[in-house]
């Protein structure tokens, strides 16, 4: 059965009119990411990505089983590959990000060959990995595998930093191990929320060779505290513009080759708010502080 919505105009939530300027006005591409938008899974997401006039989406071909048996993110089987590919191609959607590809202590990266398959014959430009394995050398092992996997299928790897995966929780970190692998195919992610919450800053990012960035993930925050117990706020963000964070400095230092997600999920929804609102309002702030 299609996914339908009922909002023909997706930016009149944010009040947005489109001017000739704005119409004209060059603007990197934008990929949405699934968590911003769960609402029927990864055909949802494609739908919504179409009629929001965005280009790109970020889906899951490989997500972390809850205790229950039940995978923790809406992901993309085997089994839909050709109506996923059908559904991406009649949209003219491309997939930027495929996630996630974690790497810890009770994972083998060879186990992933099955998803990273699907993720490049979806077209995915990258895979996404974090790195959870605290001893460093079977870190290193990991994501070296990881990568020539990846490599193999055509697929770039994402190595995004969070505060929750301890064998990478920074952007320092972050570097270190991207200079330290020398994987052709190796790219570093930024997360804005992940790099203000370990003690990032624009002066850092800025400081960074321009082409190790891959992609942006871009959200908003109430304030640039540093904290290691943050997992409440990344699941429920704010939309780009309504926070503190500097995301137009944050943006101006990334080279024009970074992609860039919108990721702003919100569990806690207000009264009068539905999934679909919340999206609208997302993308039509981040097309607004692209612009």
């Amino acid at each position: 059965m299609p996914v339908r919505f009922t909002s023909p105009g997706l930016l009149k939530f944010a009040g947005a009119k489109p001017t000739a300027h704005s119409m004209h006005c060059r603007m990197r591409s934008l990929a949405i990411h699934q968590i911003t938008f769960l609402p029927g899974g990864p055909a949802g997401l494609i739908e919504f990505a179409s009629q929001a006039e965005l280009q790109s989406v970020c889906l899951f071909t490989a997500t972390p089983i809850h205790p229950d048996g039940t995978p923790m993110f809406p992901v993309v089987s085997p089994a839909e590959k050709i109506e996923m590919r059908s559904r991406l191609s009649n949209r003219g959607i491309t997939v930027t990000n495929a996630e996630y590809f974690l790497i810890a202590p009770d994972i083998e990266v060879r186990d992933y060959r099955v998803p990273l398959e699907l993720a490049a014959e979806l077209g995915a430009k990258r895979a996404v990995t974090h790195i959870h394995e605290p001893q460093s050398r079977r870190a290193e092992d990991q994501l070296g595998q990881l990568c020539e996997t990846a490599a193999d299928l055509g697929l770039d790897i994402g190595l995004e930093f969070t505060g929750f995966a301890k064998g990478c929780d920074s952007l320092k970190r972050a570097v270190a191990l991207h200079g330290k692998m020398a994987q052709d195919n190796l790219f570093i992610a930024v997360d804005a929320l992940h790099l203000f919450r370990t003690g990032g800053t624009i002066e850092a990012l800025a400081a960074i060779e321009p082409k190790t960035i891959g992609y942006a993930q871009i959200c908003d925050g109430l304030d640039l505290r540093v904290t290691e117990d943050y997992l409440e706020e990344a699941m429920s963000r704010m939309v780009p513009g309504e926070g503190i964070f500097p995301l137009p400095e944050f943006l101006g230092v990334l080279g024009e080759h970074v992609d860039v997600d919108i990721e702003v999920p919100c569990t806690a929804m207000p009264p009068d708010c539905t999934s679909e609102k919340w999206a609208m309002l997302a993308v039509a702030a981040s097309k607004n502080l692209l612009r």
